[in-house]
Protein backbone atom coordinates (compact mmCIF):
# COMPACT_ATOMS: atom_id res chain seq x y z
CA UNK A 1 0.00 0.00 0.00
CA UNK A 2 1.67 3.19 -0.98
CA UNK A 3 4.37 2.16 -3.05
CA UNK A 4 3.00 3.27 -6.15
CA UNK A 5 2.21 -0.02 -8.02
CA UNK A 6 -1.01 1.18 -10.30
CA UNK A 7 1.18 4.37 -11.17
CA UNK A 8 4.14 2.72 -11.87
CA UNK A 9 2.23 -0.28 -13.45
CA UNK A 10 0.43 2.17 -15.93
CA UNK A 11 3.26 3.76 -17.30
CA UNK A 12 5.64 0.54 -17.61
CA UNK A 13 2.76 -0.97 -19.50
CA UNK A 14 2.09 1.95 -21.99
CA UNK A 15 6.08 1.97 -22.66
CA UNK A 16 6.08 -2.02 -23.28
CA UNK A 17 2.84 -1.57 -25.41
CA UNK A 18 0.92 -4.31 -22.98
CA UNK A 19 -2.61 -4.12 -21.18
CA UNK A 20 -2.44 -2.97 -17.53
CA UNK A 21 -4.54 -4.88 -15.18
CA UNK A 22 -4.93 -3.24 -11.19
CA UNK A 23 -6.12 -5.92 -9.41
CA UNK A 24 -8.15 -3.84 -6.63
CA UNK A 25 -10.27 -2.96 -9.38
CA UNK A 26 -10.55 -6.35 -10.89
CA UNK A 27 -11.93 -7.29 -7.41
CA UNK A 28 -14.40 -4.23 -6.74
CA UNK A 29 -16.04 -4.83 -10.28
CA UNK A 30 -16.22 -8.03 -9.51
CA UNK A 31 -18.47 -7.30 -6.21
CA UNK A 32 -19.79 -3.93 -8.19
CA UNK A 33 -18.75 -2.34 -4.62
CA UNK A 34 -15.55 -0.29 -3.36
CA UNK A 35 -13.47 -2.36 -1.41
CA UNK A 36 -14.74 -0.53 1.98
CA UNK A 37 -17.66 -1.62 1.37
CA UNK A 38 -16.23 -5.41 0.21
CA UNK A 39 -14.77 -5.49 3.38
CA UNK A 40 -17.45 -4.46 5.37
CA UNK A 41 -20.40 -6.18 3.80
CA UNK A 42 -18.53 -10.00 2.80
CA UNK A 43 -15.82 -9.85 4.80
CA UNK A 44 -11.77 -9.90 4.08
CA UNK A 45 -12.14 -13.61 3.70
CA UNK A 46 -14.31 -13.14 0.77
CA UNK A 47 -11.97 -10.43 -0.41
CA UNK A 48 -9.03 -13.00 -0.52
CA UNK A 49 -11.19 -15.65 -2.21
CA UNK A 50 -12.30 -13.00 -5.12
CA UNK A 51 -8.19 -11.82 -5.75
CA UNK A 52 -6.91 -15.37 -5.88
CA UNK A 53 -9.76 -16.02 -8.59
CA UNK A 54 -8.93 -12.77 -10.42
CA UNK A 55 -5.38 -13.17 -9.94
CA UNK A 56 -4.88 -16.49 -11.77
CA UNK A 57 -6.95 -15.08 -14.49
CA UNK A 58 -4.56 -12.28 -14.67
CA UNK A 59 -1.94 -14.78 -15.25
CA UNK A 60 -3.31 -16.40 -17.62
CA UNK A 61 -2.08 -14.42 -20.93
CA UNK A 62 1.62 -13.66 -21.23
CA UNK A 63 2.86 -9.88 -21.96
CA UNK A 64 0.51 -7.93 -19.24
CA UNK A 65 1.59 -5.62 -16.29
CA UNK A 66 -0.47 -6.78 -13.30
CA UNK A 67 -0.41 -4.33 -10.18
CA UNK A 68 -1.29 -6.60 -6.96
CA UNK A 69 -2.78 -5.37 -3.95
CA UNK A 70 -0.85 -5.63 -0.73
CA UNK A 71 -2.19 -8.88 0.82
CA UNK A 72 -2.09 -10.62 -2.70
CA UNK A 73 0.97 -12.43 -1.44
CA UNK A 74 -0.28 -14.37 1.68
CA UNK A 75 -1.66 -17.41 -0.26
CA UNK A 76 0.92 -19.77 -0.93
CA UNK A 77 -1.00 -20.90 -4.21
CA UNK A 78 -0.96 -17.37 -5.21
CA UNK A 79 2.80 -17.12 -4.51
CA UNK A 80 3.54 -20.24 -6.57
CA UNK A 81 1.63 -18.87 -9.43
CA UNK A 82 3.59 -15.66 -9.39
CA UNK A 83 6.93 -17.55 -9.13
CA UNK A 84 5.97 -19.94 -12.12
CA UNK A 85 3.63 -17.56 -14.35
CA UNK A 86 5.39 -14.53 -14.32
CA UNK A 87 8.15 -12.14 -13.27
CA UNK A 88 7.50 -11.07 -10.23
CA UNK A 89 8.95 -7.69 -9.17
CA UNK A 90 8.89 -6.15 -5.35
CA UNK A 91 8.92 -2.59 -4.92
CA UNK A 92 10.64 -1.69 -2.15
CA UNK A 93 9.98 1.86 -0.05
CA UNK A 94 10.89 2.81 3.21
CA UNK A 95 8.30 2.24 5.97
CA UNK A 96 9.06 6.31 6.77
CA UNK A 97 8.24 7.17 3.00
CA UNK A 98 5.03 4.56 2.82
CA UNK A 99 3.72 7.11 5.94
CA UNK A 100 4.19 9.87 3.97
CA UNK A 101 3.09 9.18 0.51
CA UNK A 102 -0.35 7.48 2.70
CA UNK A 103 -0.95 10.87 4.71
CA UNK A 104 -3.61 10.82 7.27
CA UNK A 105 -6.15 7.29 8.14
CA UNK A 106 -7.97 7.06 4.64
CA UNK A 107 -11.85 5.39 4.86
CA UNK A 108 -11.14 4.23 1.15
CA UNK A 109 -8.39 2.06 2.46
CA UNK A 110 -9.65 -0.48 4.89
CA UNK A 111 -6.77 -1.75 6.45
CA UNK A 112 -4.93 1.77 6.60
CA UNK A 113 -3.60 3.43 9.74
CA UNK A 114 0.32 3.50 10.75
CA UNK A 115 0.43 0.78 13.64
CA UNK A 116 -1.69 -1.31 11.60
CA UNK A 117 1.22 -0.39 8.54
CA UNK A 118 3.70 -0.48 10.06
CA UNK A 119 2.58 -4.70 11.73
CA UNK A 120 1.50 -5.81 8.19
CA UNK A 121 4.44 -5.16 6.64
CA UNK A 122 6.30 -7.04 9.27
CA UNK A 123 4.59 -9.89 8.80
CA UNK A 124 4.77 -10.06 5.28
CA UNK A 125 8.28 -9.43 4.92
CA UNK A 126 9.47 -12.96 4.33
CA UNK A 127 6.22 -13.36 1.97
CA UNK A 128 7.51 -10.10 -0.08
CA UNK A 129 11.20 -11.81 0.71
CA UNK A 130 10.27 -14.50 -2.28
CA UNK A 131 10.01 -12.06 -4.98
CA UNK A 132 12.80 -13.18 -7.20
CA UNK A 133 13.34 -9.34 -8.11
CA UNK A 134 13.28 -6.17 -6.03
CA UNK A 135 13.60 -2.87 -7.75
CA UNK A 136 14.22 0.60 -5.55
CA UNK A 137 10.58 2.18 -5.86
CA UNK A 138 11.75 5.28 -3.32
CA UNK A 139 11.42 8.28 -6.08
CA UNK A 140 9.97 9.47 -9.03
CA UNK A 141 7.39 7.05 -10.85
CA UNK A 142 9.40 8.12 -14.41
CA UNK A 143 12.36 6.74 -12.53
CA UNK A 144 11.03 3.73 -11.24
CA UNK A 145 9.77 2.89 -14.34
CA UNK A 146 13.42 2.86 -15.83
CA UNK A 147 15.33 0.94 -13.30
CA UNK A 148 12.37 -1.55 -14.59
CA UNK A 149 13.36 -1.33 -17.89
CA UNK A 150 16.22 -2.26 -17.50
CA UNK A 151 15.91 -5.39 -16.38
CA UNK A 152 12.24 -6.62 -18.18
CA UNK A 153 12.75 -8.50 -21.54
CA UNK A 154 11.91 -6.66 -24.24
CA UNK A 155 7.62 -8.10 -25.31
CA UNK A 156 8.80 -10.85 -27.59
CA UNK A 157 7.50 -10.73 -31.36
CA UNK A 158 3.65 -11.96 -31.40
CA UNK A 159 3.33 -15.04 -33.92
CA UNK A 160 -0.18 -15.48 -34.72
CA UNK A 161 -1.29 -19.50 -35.59
CA UNK A 162 -2.74 -20.46 -38.62
CA UNK A 163 -6.50 -20.38 -38.67
CA UNK A 164 -8.31 -23.45 -37.45
CA UNK A 165 -11.82 -24.14 -37.18
CA UNK A 166 -13.03 -25.39 -34.36
CA UNK A 167 -16.91 -26.01 -33.97
CA UNK A 168 -19.51 -25.21 -37.01
CA UNK A 169 -23.25 -24.46 -35.22
CA UNK A 170 -26.12 -23.89 -37.71
CA UNK A 171 -28.85 -21.72 -36.89
CA UNK A 172 -32.21 -22.02 -38.73
CA UNK A 173 -34.62 -19.67 -38.57
CA UNK A 174 -37.61 -19.71 -41.05
CA UNK A 175 -36.96 -18.84 -44.21
CA UNK A 176 -33.16 -17.45 -42.91
CA UNK A 177 -30.51 -20.26 -42.52
CA UNK A 178 -26.65 -18.93 -41.26
CA UNK A 179 -24.00 -20.67 -39.47
CA UNK A 180 -21.74 -19.66 -36.73
CA UNK A 181 -18.34 -20.33 -37.07
CA UNK A 182 -15.86 -21.21 -33.71
CA UNK A 183 -12.27 -21.28 -34.38
CA UNK A 184 -8.49 -19.46 -34.17
CA UNK A 185 -7.44 -17.07 -36.41
CA UNK A 186 -10.32 -16.67 -38.79
CA UNK A 187 -10.41 -13.31 -38.89
CA UNK A 188 -7.48 -13.51 -41.72
CA UNK A 189 -10.05 -15.80 -43.81
CA UNK A 190 -12.55 -13.25 -44.03
CA UNK A 191 -12.18 -12.12 -47.42
CA UNK A 192 -12.57 -15.80 -48.40
CA UNK A 193 -15.59 -16.65 -45.89
CA UNK A 194 -17.82 -13.78 -47.25
CA UNK A 195 -16.86 -13.62 -50.97
CA UNK A 196 -19.99 -15.41 -51.78
CA UNK A 197 -22.09 -12.99 -49.22
CA UNK A 198 -24.12 -10.00 -51.71
CA UNK A 199 -22.34 -8.27 -54.21
CA UNK A 200 -20.28 -5.24 -54.60
CA UNK A 201 -17.91 -3.29 -52.42
CA UNK A 202 -18.32 -4.36 -48.03
CA UNK A 203 -18.75 -1.86 -45.67
CA UNK A 204 -16.50 -2.71 -42.56
CA UNK A 205 -18.04 -1.02 -39.07
CA UNK A 206 -16.39 -1.12 -35.76
CA UNK A 207 -15.87 0.91 -33.05
CA UNK A 208 -12.60 3.10 -32.08
CA UNK A 209 -11.43 0.86 -29.89
CA UNK A 210 -11.65 -2.38 -31.83
CA UNK A 211 -10.93 -0.30 -34.93
CA UNK A 212 -7.72 0.18 -33.65
CA UNK A 213 -6.94 -3.31 -32.49
CA UNK A 214 -8.07 -5.37 -35.51
CA UNK A 215 -9.52 -2.77 -38.21
CA UNK A 216 -6.50 -3.07 -40.19
CA UNK A 217 -5.85 -7.18 -40.08
CA UNK A 218 -9.15 -7.39 -41.35
CA UNK A 219 -9.71 -4.77 -43.92
CA UNK A 220 -6.29 -6.55 -45.29
CA UNK A 221 -8.35 -9.92 -45.35
CA UNK A 222 -11.43 -8.65 -46.72
CA UNK A 223 -9.54 -6.70 -49.63
CA UNK A 224 -8.43 -10.43 -50.78
CA UNK A 225 -11.73 -10.99 -51.92
CA UNK A 226 -11.10 -8.73 -54.76
CA UNK A 227 -14.06 -6.27 -53.34
CA UNK A 228 -13.74 -2.69 -52.18
CA UNK A 229 -13.78 -2.54 -48.46
CA UNK A 230 -15.78 0.94 -46.93
CA UNK A 231 -14.66 1.16 -43.31
CA UNK A 232 -16.90 3.05 -41.43
CA UNK A 233 -16.08 4.00 -37.28
CA UNK A 234 -18.66 4.51 -34.75
CA UNK A 235 -18.38 5.50 -31.55
CA UNK A 236 -17.32 2.77 -28.73
CA UNK A 237 -19.34 1.99 -25.41
CA UNK A 238 -23.13 1.73 -24.20
CA UNK A 239 -23.40 5.31 -23.85
CA UNK A 240 -23.25 5.92 -27.48
CA UNK A 241 -25.52 3.11 -28.46
CA UNK A 242 -28.11 5.45 -29.80
CA UNK A 243 -29.50 6.51 -33.82
CA UNK A 244 -27.30 9.12 -34.56
CA UNK A 245 -24.10 6.98 -34.83
CA UNK A 246 -26.39 4.61 -36.82
CA UNK A 247 -27.82 7.73 -39.18
CA UNK A 248 -24.30 8.74 -39.66
CA UNK A 249 -23.54 5.27 -40.65
CA UNK A 250 -25.97 5.22 -43.32
CA UNK A 251 -25.15 8.50 -44.93
CA UNK A 252 -21.99 7.18 -45.49
CA UNK A 253 -23.12 4.17 -47.00
CA UNK A 254 -25.73 5.67 -49.14
CA UNK A 255 -23.27 8.76 -50.49
CA UNK A 256 -21.26 6.16 -52.05
CA UNK A 257 -24.22 5.15 -54.12
CA UNK A 258 -24.70 1.78 -51.65
CA UNK A 259 -26.63 -0.59 -53.39
CA UNK A 260 -28.72 -3.96 -51.70
CA UNK A 261 -26.69 -6.38 -51.98
CA UNK A 262 -23.61 -4.87 -50.92
CA UNK A 263 -23.02 -6.79 -47.12
CA UNK A 264 -21.89 -4.85 -43.86
CA UNK A 265 -19.99 -6.76 -41.71
CA UNK A 266 -19.28 -5.87 -37.84
CA UNK A 267 -16.44 -6.03 -36.28
CA UNK A 268 -16.72 -5.39 -32.40
CA UNK A 269 -18.92 -5.98 -29.00
CA UNK A 270 -22.27 -6.46 -28.30
CA UNK A 271 -23.10 -2.93 -28.88
CA UNK A 272 -21.47 -2.39 -31.90
CA UNK A 273 -23.03 -5.73 -33.53
CA UNK A 274 -26.42 -4.24 -32.79
CA UNK A 275 -25.69 -1.06 -34.26
CA UNK A 276 -23.78 -2.22 -37.27
CA UNK A 277 -26.75 -4.94 -37.82
CA UNK A 278 -29.33 -1.52 -37.40
CA UNK A 279 -27.59 0.22 -40.48
CA UNK A 280 -27.78 -3.27 -42.34
CA UNK A 281 -31.64 -3.45 -41.87
CA UNK A 282 -32.49 0.16 -42.31
CA UNK A 283 -30.11 0.63 -45.59
CA UNK A 284 -32.25 -0.08 -48.52
CA UNK A 285 -34.47 -1.54 -46.27
CA UNK A 286 -31.91 -4.46 -45.39
CA UNK A 287 -28.81 -5.38 -47.01
CA UNK A 288 -26.49 -8.69 -46.21
CA UNK A 289 -25.18 -8.45 -42.71
CA UNK A 290 -21.70 -10.43 -41.13
CA UNK A 291 -21.62 -10.65 -37.51
CA UNK A 292 -17.62 -10.99 -36.18
CA UNK A 293 -18.34 -10.33 -32.45
CA UNK A 294 -14.67 -9.34 -30.72
CA UNK A 295 -16.15 -10.08 -27.08
CA UNK A 296 -17.29 -12.92 -25.29
CA UNK A 297 -20.74 -11.96 -24.90
CA UNK A 298 -21.41 -11.02 -28.48
CA UNK A 299 -19.61 -14.69 -29.30
CA UNK A 300 -22.35 -16.32 -26.48
CA UNK A 301 -25.35 -14.27 -27.14
CA UNK A 302 -25.90 -10.63 -29.00
CA UNK A 303 -24.36 -12.12 -32.64
CA UNK A 304 -26.77 -14.55 -32.96
CA UNK A 305 -30.85 -14.52 -33.10
CA UNK A 306 -30.99 -10.88 -35.38
CA UNK A 307 -32.06 -8.60 -32.85
CA UNK A 308 -30.80 -5.45 -33.50
CA UNK A 309 -30.73 -1.73 -32.44
CA UNK A 310 -30.42 1.04 -29.99
CA UNK A 311 -31.18 2.40 -26.78
CA UNK A 312 -33.56 5.77 -26.38
CA UNK A 313 -33.78 8.01 -23.89
CA UNK A 314 -36.88 6.37 -22.65
CA UNK A 315 -34.89 2.85 -22.35
CA UNK A 316 -32.67 0.23 -23.40
CA UNK A 317 -33.09 -1.15 -26.87
CA UNK A 318 -36.03 0.30 -27.56
CA UNK A 319 -35.42 1.08 -31.29
CA UNK A 320 -34.59 -1.77 -33.51
CA UNK A 321 -35.37 -4.46 -35.85
CA UNK A 322 -35.02 -7.93 -36.38
CA UNK A 323 -32.34 -8.73 -39.21
CA UNK A 324 -31.05 -12.13 -39.10
CA UNK A 325 -26.76 -12.47 -40.19
CA UNK A 326 -26.09 -13.95 -43.13
CA UNK A 327 -22.55 -15.63 -41.41
CA UNK A 328 -21.49 -15.37 -37.87
CA UNK A 329 -17.39 -15.62 -37.33
CA UNK A 330 -15.81 -16.13 -33.72
CA UNK A 331 -12.39 -15.92 -33.56
CA UNK A 332 -11.28 -16.74 -30.46
CA UNK A 333 -8.10 -15.36 -30.89
CA UNK A 334 -9.52 -11.72 -30.57
CA UNK A 335 -10.40 -12.28 -26.90
CA UNK A 336 -6.60 -12.35 -26.14
CA UNK A 337 -7.16 -8.31 -26.27
CA UNK A 338 -10.07 -7.98 -24.38
CA UNK A 339 -9.60 -6.70 -20.69
CA UNK A 340 -10.68 -9.77 -18.23
CA UNK A 341 -13.45 -7.47 -16.51
CA UNK A 342 -15.32 -7.99 -20.08
CA UNK A 343 -14.66 -11.73 -20.31
CA UNK A 344 -16.37 -12.22 -16.87
CA UNK A 345 -18.81 -10.24 -18.32
CA UNK A 346 -19.59 -12.66 -21.04
CA UNK A 347 -19.73 -15.31 -18.66
CA UNK A 348 -22.41 -13.60 -17.34
CA UNK A 349 -24.54 -14.65 -20.46
CA UNK A 350 -23.04 -18.07 -20.34
CA UNK A 351 -24.88 -18.53 -16.83
CA UNK A 352 -27.93 -17.65 -17.86
CA UNK A 353 -27.73 -20.18 -20.76
CA UNK A 354 -26.79 -22.68 -17.95
CA UNK A 355 -29.57 -22.21 -15.79
CA UNK A 356 -32.55 -21.60 -18.47
CA UNK A 357 -31.51 -25.19 -19.80
CA UNK A 358 -27.64 -26.42 -20.71
CA UNK A 359 -27.38 -28.51 -17.59
CA UNK A 360 -23.92 -30.21 -18.59
CA UNK A 361 -22.58 -25.98 -19.07
CA UNK A 362 -23.85 -25.49 -15.77
CA UNK A 363 -22.32 -28.14 -14.34
CA UNK A 364 -18.95 -27.23 -16.14
CA UNK A 365 -19.29 -23.45 -15.19
CA UNK A 366 -19.78 -24.35 -11.26
CA UNK A 367 -17.58 -27.32 -11.33
CA UNK A 368 -14.77 -26.35 -13.87
CA UNK A 369 -14.29 -22.92 -14.26
CA UNK A 370 -10.76 -22.31 -14.49
CA UNK A 371 -10.15 -23.15 -17.84
CA UNK A 372 -12.45 -20.89 -19.52
CA UNK A 373 -11.62 -17.65 -17.07
CA UNK A 374 -7.40 -18.98 -17.75
CA UNK A 375 -8.84 -18.25 -21.98
CA UNK A 376 -8.52 -21.96 -22.78
CA UNK A 377 -9.02 -22.47 -26.35
CA UNK A 378 -10.67 -25.62 -26.02
CA UNK A 379 -12.89 -24.45 -23.18
CA UNK A 380 -14.14 -21.23 -24.96
CA UNK A 381 -14.63 -22.69 -27.91
CA UNK A 382 -17.06 -25.17 -25.69
CA UNK A 383 -18.64 -22.73 -24.05
CA UNK A 384 -19.80 -20.47 -26.90
CA UNK A 385 -20.69 -23.56 -28.99
CA UNK A 386 -23.05 -24.38 -26.48
CA UNK A 387 -24.56 -20.77 -26.07
CA UNK A 388 -24.90 -20.81 -29.65
CA UNK A 389 -26.77 -24.24 -29.93
CA UNK A 390 -28.88 -23.24 -27.23
CA UNK A 391 -29.72 -19.83 -28.40
CA UNK A 392 -30.50 -21.48 -31.84
CA UNK A 393 -33.03 -24.01 -31.51
CA UNK A 394 -35.17 -21.19 -29.18
CA UNK A 395 -35.00 -18.90 -32.19
CA UNK A 396 -35.62 -20.72 -34.54
CA UNK A 397 -38.59 -21.72 -32.68
CA UNK A 398 -39.85 -18.08 -31.98
CA UNK A 399 -37.62 -15.44 -34.35
CA UNK A 400 -39.79 -12.95 -32.90
CA UNK A 401 -39.96 -13.11 -29.53
CA UNK A 402 -43.31 -13.63 -29.35
CA UNK A 403 -43.64 -16.59 -27.14
CA UNK A 404 -40.68 -18.81 -25.94
CA UNK A 405 -37.53 -17.01 -27.38
CA UNK A 406 -38.63 -14.36 -23.92
CA UNK A 407 -36.85 -17.27 -21.66
CA UNK A 408 -33.72 -15.54 -23.19
CA UNK A 409 -34.40 -12.48 -20.81
CA UNK A 410 -33.81 -13.99 -17.21
CA UNK A 411 -31.74 -11.49 -15.56
CA UNK A 412 -32.61 -8.86 -17.93
CA UNK A 413 -35.21 -6.89 -16.37
CA UNK A 414 -33.78 -6.10 -13.45
CA UNK A 415 -30.74 -5.53 -15.22
CA UNK A 416 -31.50 -3.28 -18.00
CA UNK A 417 -32.78 -1.17 -14.75
CA UNK A 418 -29.69 -1.19 -13.33
CA UNK A 419 -27.90 -0.13 -16.40
CA UNK A 420 -29.86 3.25 -17.19
CA UNK A 421 -30.74 3.69 -13.63
CA UNK A 422 -26.98 3.87 -12.50
CA UNK A 423 -25.89 5.08 -15.76
CA UNK A 424 -24.67 3.19 -18.46
CA UNK A 425 -21.41 1.98 -17.98
CA UNK A 426 -21.31 1.86 -14.17
CA UNK A 427 -21.85 -1.92 -14.87
CA UNK A 428 -21.08 -3.78 -17.82
CA UNK A 429 -24.07 -5.15 -19.46
CA UNK A 430 -23.00 -8.99 -18.46
CA UNK A 431 -22.56 -8.00 -14.79
CA UNK A 432 -25.71 -6.23 -14.61
CA UNK A 433 -27.42 -9.82 -16.00
CA UNK A 434 -25.50 -11.32 -13.60
CA UNK A 435 -27.27 -9.14 -10.55
CA UNK A 436 -30.67 -9.55 -12.44
CA UNK A 437 -30.38 -12.96 -12.67
CA UNK A 438 -29.59 -13.30 -8.48
CA UNK A 439 -33.40 -11.22 -8.48
CA UNK A 440 -34.83 -13.69 -10.52
CA UNK A 441 -34.13 -16.41 -8.54
CA UNK A 442 -34.76 -14.53 -5.79
CA UNK A 443 -38.08 -13.79 -6.80
CA UNK A 444 -38.54 -17.45 -8.34
CA UNK A 445 -38.86 -18.46 -4.78
CA UNK A 446 -41.62 -16.26 -3.92
CA UNK A 447 -43.36 -16.41 -6.89
CA UNK A 448 -42.60 -19.30 -8.91
CA UNK A 449 -42.14 -22.37 -6.02
CA UNK A 450 -38.48 -22.39 -6.73
CA UNK A 451 -36.64 -24.76 -4.47
CA UNK A 452 -35.13 -22.30 -1.17
CA UNK A 453 -31.86 -22.96 -2.02
CA UNK A 454 -31.87 -21.83 -5.70
CA UNK A 455 -30.89 -18.21 -4.99
CA UNK A 456 -27.32 -19.48 -2.75
CA UNK A 457 -26.29 -21.83 -5.49
CA UNK A 458 -26.80 -19.06 -8.13
CA UNK A 459 -24.70 -16.75 -6.34
CA UNK A 460 -22.16 -20.03 -6.13
CA UNK A 461 -21.86 -20.16 -9.67
CA UNK A 462 -21.73 -16.55 -10.30
CA UNK A 463 -18.97 -15.99 -7.16
CA UNK A 464 -17.18 -18.86 -8.89
CA UNK A 465 -16.66 -16.47 -12.59
CA UNK A 466 -16.01 -13.73 -10.78
CA UNK A 467 -19.34 -12.02 -11.19
CA UNK A 468 -21.03 -9.51 -8.96
CA UNK A 469 -24.22 -10.92 -7.49
CA UNK A 470 -25.20 -7.34 -5.58
CA UNK A 471 -25.64 -3.82 -7.07
CA UNK A 472 -25.90 -0.66 -5.97
CA UNK A 473 -29.23 1.01 -6.71
CA UNK A 474 -30.22 3.99 -7.53
CA UNK A 475 -32.56 5.84 -5.83
CA UNK A 476 -35.97 3.74 -5.92
CA UNK A 477 -38.10 6.58 -7.64
CA UNK A 478 -34.99 6.27 -10.88
CA UNK A 479 -35.03 2.09 -10.72
CA UNK A 480 -39.27 2.28 -10.96
CA UNK A 481 -39.07 5.06 -14.09
CA UNK A 482 -36.26 3.04 -15.63
CA UNK A 483 -38.24 -0.97 -14.72
CA UNK A 484 -41.40 1.38 -16.04
CA UNK A 485 -39.12 2.14 -19.82
CA UNK A 486 -38.78 -1.98 -20.24
CA UNK A 487 -39.99 -2.61 -24.16
CA UNK A 488 -41.93 -5.75 -22.60
CA UNK A 489 -44.06 -3.86 -20.22
CA UNK A 490 -47.75 -4.28 -21.47
CA UNK A 491 -50.98 -3.53 -20.48
CA UNK A 492 -49.14 -2.55 -16.96
CA UNK A 493 -47.89 -5.75 -16.46
CA UNK A 494 -44.25 -6.80 -16.87
CA UNK A 495 -43.05 -10.45 -17.98
CA UNK A 496 -40.34 -11.56 -15.51
CA UNK A 497 -38.32 -14.73 -16.76
CA UNK A 498 -38.15 -17.07 -13.25
CA UNK A 499 -36.98 -20.32 -12.57
CA UNK A 500 -38.90 -23.23 -11.19
CA UNK A 501 -35.63 -24.46 -10.94
CA UNK A 502 -32.42 -24.73 -13.08
CA UNK A 503 -33.62 -25.75 -16.07
CA UNK A 504 -37.23 -24.68 -15.39
CA UNK A 505 -37.82 -21.43 -16.98
CA UNK A 506 -41.38 -19.56 -16.87
CA UNK A 507 -42.50 -16.70 -17.56
CA UNK A 508 -44.84 -14.96 -14.72
CA UNK A 509 -46.58 -11.57 -14.94
CA UNK A 510 -46.09 -9.18 -12.21
CA UNK A 511 -48.21 -5.56 -12.02
CA UNK A 512 -45.99 -2.96 -11.91
CA UNK A 513 -47.93 -1.69 -9.73
CA UNK A 514 -45.80 -4.00 -7.64
CA UNK A 515 -42.81 -2.78 -8.56
CA UNK A 516 -41.83 -1.53 -5.15
CA UNK A 517 -42.49 -4.81 -3.16
CA UNK A 518 -39.94 -6.22 -6.10
CA UNK A 519 -37.37 -3.29 -5.19
CA UNK A 520 -37.93 -4.08 -1.41
CA UNK A 521 -37.75 -7.53 -2.33
CA UNK A 522 -34.45 -7.82 -4.00
CA UNK A 523 -33.08 -4.65 -1.31
CA UNK A 524 -33.95 -7.18 1.92
CA UNK A 525 -32.39 -10.09 0.34
CA UNK A 526 -28.85 -7.81 -0.34
CA UNK A 527 -29.01 -8.21 -4.22
CA UNK A 528 -29.14 -4.24 -4.37
CA UNK A 529 -28.64 -1.89 -2.14
CA UNK A 530 -30.38 1.53 -1.09
CA UNK A 531 -28.62 4.10 -1.50
CA UNK A 532 -29.34 7.92 -1.14
CA UNK A 533 -30.61 10.83 -3.35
Amino acid sequence: MGAGKTTVGQRLARRLGWPFVDLDEEIAAAFAHPIPTIFERWGEPAFRAMESRLLHQALALPRRVVALGGGAVLAEENRAALLSRSRWVQLDVPAAELLRRLGPADPSRPLWNAEELLRRLSARAPHYAQAPERIDADGPPGDVVERLLAGVVEPPVSERSPPELLRRVPVAVPGVEYEVLIGRGLIDQLGELVRDIGRGPIALLSDWNVSALHGDRAQAALEESGREVLRVTLPAGEQHKAMAPVLEATDRLLSRGWQRGAPVVALGGGVLGDMAGLVAALTLRGVPFVQVPTTLLAMVDSSVGGKVGVNHRAGKNLLGAFHQPHLVVADLDLLDTLPDRELRAGLGEAAKTALLGDLELLRRLEEEPAGVLARDPEALADVVERCVRFKAAVVAEDAFEADRRRILNLGHTLGHALERGLGYGVLLHGEAVAVGTVAAAELSVVHAAAPAGLPDRVRRLLTGLGLPIAAPSPPERVLLRALSGDKKLHGGVLPWVLLNDVGRPTVCALPLAQAGSWVACCTDRGVITAAGE
